[in-house]
């Protein structure tokens, strides 16, 4: 993946977390902590996108993409995108205990965003290894960023790295440790 796509992936993690720490104060009920919300919410998004990886893959491979590729392409894996967000949210179990509609918005966009960011961009001669990697990348930092959020509240922290600019520090530090694992099973770094 180049800069500016990993660079969208961190944008959904970012707003995977964002909306699930912003409703936790506007439920009046007693609901799931945030992580909880965050690991059930990166779930639903992290298979919908793979459901929607894999079925771009199958359009690929059945060479049903005609006339400009760019735009077809684009085009193609965003209607799939919103198809299987949509088939999730309606199939996905004790939603009503964990989304509300505002989660939902969220993963509609969020599975948009990623398709259309990574999906279209992967190599087709290793395009499944690129995808559940991708996958299991966002599932792993949205999960892992919640944690990082949960430690910060009972940390010092001054307030110029509060907020936004820690996270992207967070996650960029997430990336640069786990990039090396690439150089170990794929003989390349980054």
């Amino acid at each position: 993946m180049m800069i500016a796509n990993r660079l969208v992936v961190f944008l959904v993690i970012l707003l995977t977390n964002y909306a699930c720490q912003n409703l936790a104060p506007t439920v009046k009920e007693k609901k799931p902590n945030v992580t909880t919300r965050v690991v059930f919410l990166s779930g639903i998004i992290a298979v919908a996108y793979l459901l929607s990886g894999l079925s771009f893959y199958l359009l690929l491979q059945n060479r049903f993409v005609y006339g400009n590729q760019v735009v077809t392409n684009l085009v193609s894996a965003a209607i799939i995108a919103l198809i299987t967000a949509s088939l999730c949210l309606l199939i996905v179990p004790a939603k009503n205990r964990f989304l509300t509609n505002d989660l939902k918005k969220t993963t509609l966009v969020s599975v948009f965003l990623l398709t259309i960011a990574t999906v279209t961009q992967f190599p087709y001669t290793d395009y499944l290894t690129n995808l559940f990697v991708a996958v299991g990348m966002y599932f792993l930092f949205s999960c892992a960023l919640s944690g990082v959020h949960t430690r910060n509240q009972i940390a010092t922290i001054p307030p110029i790295l509060k907020g936004l600019p820690l996270d992207i520090v967070t996650l960029f530090l997430f990336y640069l440790s786990f990039s090396f694992l690439n150089g170990v099973f794929f003989n390349y770094l980054f």
